[in-house]
């Protein structure tokens, strides 16, 4: 089966055409008004409890658009974490930070939010792996079956070459019906 593989390479592309997506053609056009030389330190705080993950995306986002933001992680992903628990730091240009922004935030969301889910199920069941299927959204697939894992959860087939699955499609479709 295959193994979920999180490289730098990959969260680095997944950050750059979020970006991309966020800011073609014409940038943040809001936040070009804003003075490019103001400096802010921000606290990422959660606002409920919470598995947490997608820390490598949120800091690899604005790695990308501003070496100089520095930003500092203070969880672990997969840590179960308190509404109010100060999540990360972020210091340098307001303006570009409001450029990844939402970006950074949307990965945090969209990871903590599957991790959460899955835990809860977690908890709720006994002697039961629970697994997540191919059933994701495009593109995102390697993100939403880490997430699962960050909540406890089990990764069925990455995808068609895993293993074989015979489903009522496939019998309704072959000579086994017959």
């Amino acid at each position: 089966m295959s193994k979920i593989q999180l490289s730098k390479n990959f969260i680095k592309s997944s950050c750059k055409l979020a970006l991309n997506e966020d800011l073609f053609p014409s940038g943040d056009i809001t936040s070009d008004l804003l003075d490019n030389y103001q400096i802010k330190k921000i606290k990422l705080v959660s606002n409920q409890k919470c598995v947490v993950g997608g820390l490598d995306f949120f800091k690899e986002t604005f790695r990308i658009i501003d070496k100089n933001i520095k930003c500092k992680i203070k969880k672990k992903d997969g840590s179960k974490i308190n509404r109010g628990a100060v999540i990360a730091t972020i210091e340098g240009k307001v303006k570009n930070i409001l450029l990844g922004e939402r970006v950074a935030l949307n990965f945090i969301s969209h990871i903590s939010g599957i991790a959460t889910k899955t835990n809860e199920f977690i908890k709720r069941s006994s002697k039961t792996k629970i697994c997540c299927t191919r059933k994701t959204i495009p593109n995102l697939r390697v993100i939403q079956k880490y997430a699962v894992k960050l909540g406890g959860g089990t990764n069925h087939r990455f995808n068609l070459s895993d293993e074989f699955l015979i489903k009522d499609n496939h019998i309704a479709s072959s000579s086994l019906r017959e």
